[in-house]
């Protein structure tokens, strides 16, 4: 199978530039066709000679997870802000579930993971098992994930995403931008699918 770029509804955001926007969707582009192009080296290695190919596989298959990873997390991220900025509803199962878990200060913990050190994504997932939040850091995006877990919320701290608005110390910046343009619906119903 051939994945497909897919296209977002983005509306103007508040702090996030349309060039910002812009490049970020190329880097976005460039994971789907990398996703693919690999795929397709891969079955004609494998089609050929493993053994002889056997370095050339395994440095693909590990670039492979990469750009997928890549794809994934960015689909999750430009879908929050179609829509528009929307406030979270104080009384969704997503809010309650939120405030149980974190009281008062979910967005103040999940900034923090933003900011650590290095690049990746802050990333808030559901452990339907244990009925509780996991927030989680993944530097490599392809690394780091609670297995199996669903994603509620994607937060790409890259410098990618910040450098051309706010330079290389404006991730904090950013993250307050971030959370401005977020369509809290979309993480409402990530998370009513997740808890069913």
């Amino acid at each position: 199978m051939t994945y497909q770029e897919k296209k977002f509804d983005l509306p103007e955001l508040e702090g996030i530039s349309k060039k910002s926007v812009e490049e970020h969707l190329g880097l976005y582009a460039g994971y789907v066709k990398n996703f693919n192009a690999i795929s397709a080296k891969l079955v004609e290695y494998a089609k050929e000679d493993t053994e002889k190919n056997a370095h050339a596989l395994s440095e693909l298959i590990r670039r492979r997870s990469f750009e997928f990873g890549g794809m994934r997390l960015h689909e999750l991220y430009f879908a929050q802000f179609e829509g528009g900025s929307t406030p979270p509803t104080t009384s969704s199962a997503l809010a309650e579930a939120l405030k149980r878990d974190y009281q008062e200060y979910f967005e103040q913990y999940f900034k923090a993971i933003g900011l650590m050190r290095g690049p990746g994504w802050a990333l808030l997932y559901w452990d339907k098992e244990a009925g509780q939040f996991l927030a989680g850091f993944s530097g490599e995006q392809h690394q780091g994930h609670f297995v199996t877990l669903p994603i509620i919320l994607a937060l790409d701290v890259w410098e990618h995403a910040f450098i051309l608005d706010y330079g290389a110390q404006g991730k904090g910046k950013y993250i307050d931008a971030f959370f401005k343009n977020l369509n809290w619906t979309v993480m409402e119903e990530r998370f009513s699918l997740a808890s069913k």
